[in-house]
């Protein structure tokens, strides 16, 4: 019996991996959005994702991201134009600006 007990304890400890999450940056959840434009240490266009009820948000994943200081702009696209810059400056899971933050996917 013990060794059966041992056994089944192997085999869950071989196939049993560690989960992390991985830190995203996002904003709260805005209407007339299609892009986000990240300028900065990071330069890239993302598509919004949809949240439904007509809002969207930026979700951008920073687990390929180096650890240190990053000094970035977000600006929000529409067909329309471009809003005006947010200044975001974080070391991979500090935030500093308002209504943008670095959250953990669950």
């Amino acid at each position: 019996m013990k060794k059966i007990i041992l056994i089944i304890f192997l085999v869950v400890c071989f196939f049993t991996v560690p989960a992390f999450s991985a830190p995203f940056l996002v904003c709260d959840p805005q209407t007339n959005v299609t892009h986000y434009v990240i300028t900065g240490d990071i330069n890239i266009t993302i598509p919004a994702i949809d949240l439904g009820d007509n809002t969207v948000r930026l979700v951008y994943d920073l687990g390929s991201v180096m650890e240190r200081r990053y000094d970035i702009e977000v600006k929000a696209k529409n067909e329309w134009g471009i809003s005006t810059a947010v200044p975001f400056d974080f070391t991979k899971a500090l935030p500093d600006a308002p209504n943008l933050s670095i959250v953990q996917d669950e």
